[in-house]
């Protein structure tokens, strides 16, 4: 319905012998509108979906309760996952204890090094008073050269072990890191099986029943929450009469006797395939009480409106803009507001020329 006019049966309808009908134009008020059918939609509304397979153990909430950000919704089960859990929480837990300075493994090589460094002081004095001795002629030249071996080899000794050290400690951070990393993703996988609201708002559908399985990527439940818009299907052929800020006469299908107004907000810029026409979303200009999300509705969205408008029955209306005057010929007329069942006149006639139905 693109067109409403408020008036009744216009004109002055005459038969002749031979039953000429003829009319003449009137004045009223009159509307012109886009119809559209609809729903109600909350603003934020989004799926509950599985992000990983497992039994639906705890359902926290039922349709109509009222959730915030972050509360528990349902918990899905998985023995598989609690084991890989707690075998990360453990093996990350072993890791930290081995990589603690008074861990058994790098205490040994600390210890090892530490006598290494107290032979090579006494390798050092060794090596020095030999040295001096040689100077006098009180030791042989092996001797010495002896001394000097052990010297060198414990300086070597301790390099090693030095060497060792960072290694172990090297291997002992890369190896807490690693478990570190195992345990975060196995924590990040656990969360997977707890779902939480991200929204404030309330329960509107659930689907799944506790103890059934679940899939990863099926809806769990749908949540919705802010304030309750109007979204229209608006065809192909109107959507360009549509813009923002109309005014949207509403009907609901749970209270039929009462209008409801709303403004339009916004235009979606897609054809929408599912629906096979355009969408147009409103605001109401006062959110009404007690209203169900996804309630089915009809809407006119208000292109035009006139209080006083010239205007005649459409079948009077040939192509070309023209009609058949009751005095004969025909006239070329200008026209307004168009609808199915009637049309605004704005030049060519007056109230006062009679019309007669084209001749089919």
């Amino acid at each position: 319905m693109r067109g409403i006019c408020c008036f009744t049966i216009i004109g002055l309808a005459s038969f002749s012998c031979t039953k000429t009908v003829t009319i003449k134009p009137a004045n009223h008020s009159v509307i012109d509108a886009v119809f559209a059918s609809g729903y109600l939609v909350l603003e934020h509304e989004y799926i509950v979906t599985a992000n990983t397979e497992g039994y639906l153990s705890k359902a926290n909430v039922e349709e109509g309760d009222s959730v915030t950000v972050g509360m528990p919704l349902f918990k899905l089960s998985s023995d598989v996952q609690d084991e890989q859990l707690l075998n990360a929480r453990v093996n990350y837990q072993d890791a930290l204890d081995n990589a603690r300075p008074t861990a058994p493994e790098r205490q040994q090589v600390v210890l090892q090094l530490e006598q290494a460094k107290v032979q090579l002081a006494l390798d050092k004095k060794n090596y020095a008073r030999y040295a001096n001795l040689l100077k006098t002629g009180a030791v042989a030249q092996q001797e010495f050269d002896q001394a000097e071996l052990q010297y060198e080899n414990s300086k070597h000794n301790v390099v090693i072990l030095e060497k060792s050290l960072d290694d172990l400690d090297d291997k002992l951070a890369l190896n807490l890191k690693n478990a570190e990393t195992q345990l975060t993703i196995q924590q990040e996988n656990h969360t997977d099986y707890f779902l939480t609201s991200s929204i404030q708002g309330k329960v509107l559908h659930v689907f799944k029943e506790q103890g059934e399985l679940v899939r990863r990527g099926e809806a769990i439940a749908k949540i919705g929450g802010g304030k309750t818009r109007v979204k229209l299907f608006v065809a192909e052929e109107d959507i360009n009469r549509v813009k923002l800020g109309q005014q949207v006469l509403v009907s609901l299908n749970t209270d039929k006797d009462h209008l409801l107004t709303a403004t339009t907000r916004k235009l979606y810029p897609a054809f929408d395939d599912v629906e096979q026409s355009f969408i147009v979303e409103a605001s109401f200009d006062q959110t009404p009480s007690n209203l169900f999300a996804n309630t089915q509705l009809q809407a006119n969205i208000i292109i035009d409106e006139k209080d006083e408008a010239l205007v005649m029955p459409s079948e009077y209306l040939t192509y070309g803009d023209s009609v058949y005057l009751f005095s004969g010929g025909k006239r070329y007329v200008e026209v307004g507001i168009r609808s199915k069942e009637w049309v605004e006149i704005l030049a060519g006639i007056d109230e006062n020329t009679r019309l007669q139905l084209p001749k089919r």
